[in-house]
């Protein structure tokens, strides 16, 4: 299968040709090496990988519970809300991320541990693990105000960790929390 690659742009005063990732890493790259763990960082590295395997699945398992025992009256709703907006993100992502082909931090440049979580795709843009939790959490949000610092606490958890192995860029993050909040934002607002 072919994969679409974004247009090169002459962006330079020697006219070489810089992708569009070029451009976004000016910003990207001193981030990814400020929040990027090392070899030596055992433990910080052992809990960015265990939220990181949380977010393959099991952090939604743990979500449903909670709104179940601590919402019980607002639990229908809110799952009428993040479930759909969290497949309709996942028939978008994938084509996305084949057609952006942003290959990953840990991919391009050899500053991370060997000893990480594997990915579930090939390419970084946008994180679908902030993406689908940040689809998860906005319903909660809306209907559970008082939840919000919970919310915050997880995202920031999800986020740093996605970036401290490796996996995302900055701008990954961005993409995925903006597709994740838009999404879910409209078919929250629709339906609660």
């Amino acid at each position: 299968m072919t994969l679409l690659r974004q247009p090169e742009i002459d962006h330079t005063q020697d006219g070489a040709r810089r992708s569009w990732w070029d451009i976004v890493g000016v910003v990207d790259w001193p981030i990814t090496r400020i929040l990027g763990l090392r070899q030596d960082r055992r433990y910080p590295l052992v809990v960015a990988n265990l939220l990181s395997r949380l977010g393959d699945g099991p952090i939604y398992v743990v979500i449903i519970a909670a709104l179940f025992l601590f919402h019980p009256h607002e639990a229908g709703l809110i799952l009428a809300c993040a479930l759909p907006s969290v497949a309709l993100l996942h028939v978008v992502y994938p084509p996305l991320k084949r057609f952006t082909a942003r290959p990953r931090p840990r991919d391009v440049k050899s500053i991370f541990p060997e000893w990480h979580h594997p990915a579930l795709d090939r390419f970084s843009f946008p994180s679908g693990h902030v993406m689908t939790l940040t689809a998860a959490l906005t319903p909660i949000v809306y209907v559970t105000p008082r939840t919000w610092p919970v919310a915050v606490v997880a995202w920031v958890a999800m986020a740093w960790s996605r970036l401290a192995i490796g996996q995302h860029f900055a701008s990954d993050i961005a993409a995925g929390t903006i597709l994740g909040a838009a999404v879910s934002g409209v078919w929250t607002y629709l339906i609660a």
